[in-house]
């Protein structure tokens, strides 16, 4: 799961007024429309107010407190993590308004900003984007705006990733096996592959691993630590690692090139989660 920001700001961060767009950009809508196509929506009620329908090839969840308020084709939640949890895996793509866009800012891979090079009169308003916590991967100029894309800027220090450490499980349940030789067999789609002198170690979801003969156990959950560890970065898996072996709870890490992953066991896997989130208080 990752979680992108996707908005059109003026220069005097405001996003809208009187519940709408305060300008029209019709290359913004078509970008908008290609980064969002295919993904689940997290929005605001406001914000699907303003859109007026769920729009076609995307999913769409909207936080609202009412709790009796419903519309064909979209999902409601009570909280921003309510919704996060019914969005589920893949990339979510968070839409507005303004206090969810506060309330997810840190929680963010990712943003998609379209930059207007306007000051404009309006009633909502982004959230300050931290150029020390962000840095921009592409800058695409247009007539009047940028559309400019940014990711965390990678985190060396320790006490720094454990203060941004946002751990989550990922969705399934998980085993690893081993198979001889280099190559993955037909049908197998692992989540992880290692290539050793005693062949290839892979983690397959159970589901997948019993339909291929392996063996579905020792079932293991999947922790995606949620923080940009630079590669070089010291300390982070030794500190999770020694936390977690402290409360008597295995854990294979496994270091992705932003994030670094987790297997526990899977009935420790709240747990696990519970003195993560507690290693950055």
């Amino acid at each position: 799961m990752s979680i992108t920001l996707v908005a059109a700001v003026a220069a005097n961060g405001v996003i809208g007024a009187d519940g709408g767009l305060p300008w029209r950009l019709p290359a913004d809508l078509r970008r908008f429309k290609a980064l969002t196509l295919g993904h689940t929506m997290v929005m605001g009620r406001r914000t699907y107010d303003s859109i007026g329908r769920p729009l076609p090839g995307r999913q769409t969840v909207v936080v609202t407190r009412q709790a009796d308020w419903t519309v064909d084709g979209v999902q409601t939640a009570a909280s921003v993590p309510e919704a996060i949890a019914l969005a589920g895996d893949g990339e979510i793509m968070v839409v507005g308004g303004g206090e969810i866009y506060r309330q997810t800012l840190d929680l963010a891979d990712r943003l998609e900003i379209t930059h207007v090079d306007a000051e404009v009169a309006g009633d909502t308003t982004f959230p300050v984007i931290d150029r020390t916590r962000w840095e921009v991967t592409r800058d695409e100029p247009g007539e009047g705006f940028r559309f400019v894309s940014y990711r965390r800027t990678p985190v060396r220090d320790l006490d720094a990733l454990l203060a941004d450490l946002r751990p989550r499980r990922r969705a399934g349940e998980y085993v690893y096996c081993r198979v001889p030789g280099a190559l993955v067999p037909d049908g197998l789609a692992p989540v992880v592959t290692v290539t050793e002198d005693e062949g290839l170690t892979l983690v397959l979801a159970r589901d997948g691993a019993a339909a291929g003969g392996f063996p579905a156990e020792p079932v293991l959950a999947w922790i995606e630590l949620g923080v940009d560890s630079a590669l070089d970065a010291v300390g982070l898996t030794a500190a999770v690692a020694t936390a977690l072996a402290g409360r008597g709870i295995p854990a294979n890490v496994v270091a992705g090139y932003t994030h670094d992953h987790l297997f526990v066991p899977a009935d420790r896997a709240d747990e696990a989660l519970e003195i993560l989130g507690g290693l950055g208080r």
